[in-house]
């Protein structure tokens, strides 16, 4: 099975002051292969660069480099229109993007967030990994 990692997930991969990361760098270690996008990626940055992180451009640069330099690493290309995504809030839309994104490339969409996972159409395709895999 492989994944598509949400922004959070990849927050938590990527900074060592999240509360989650030696669990999730441990799990993402154990893959042979796991997903970006770049709507991932771009919220990875907003958030990175956020006071709650206060990442430099820099730092957060050569995170996201770092993430592409790991042999499980791929990239996907966004295909879908927004018009795409079931119907979901403005709290919702881009979670929901990104479990359609990940049904249509048969992955599974690793995240942190449990309100995501509460979610009728993220049912059967969004996950806790860290919490034990489908």
């Amino acid at each position: 099975m492989s994944w598509l990692l949400d922004v959070n997930f990849l927050l938590a991969s990527r900074w060592s002051t999240h509360a989650d990361h030696a669990a999730v760098r441990a799990w993402l270690d154990e893959q042979p292969e796991f997903h970006s996008t770049p709507i991932v990626e771009l919220g990875f940055m907003r958030v990175s660069l956020s006071p709650g992180y206060s990442a430099s451009w820099p730092d957060a640069h050569r995170s996201l480099i770092s993430l592409y330099s790991r042999p499980a690493h791929r990239f996907l290309a966004d295909d879908l229109s927004a018009t795409d995504s079931p119907e979901s809030s403005y709290k919702d839309s881009t979670d929901a993007h990104l479990v359609r994104l990940a049904v249509r490339h048969g992955l599974k969409l690793a995240t942190l967030d449990m309100a995501l996972l509460a979610k009728p159409w993220a049912s059967g395709h969004a996950f806790n990994p860290i919490l034990g895999t489908p």
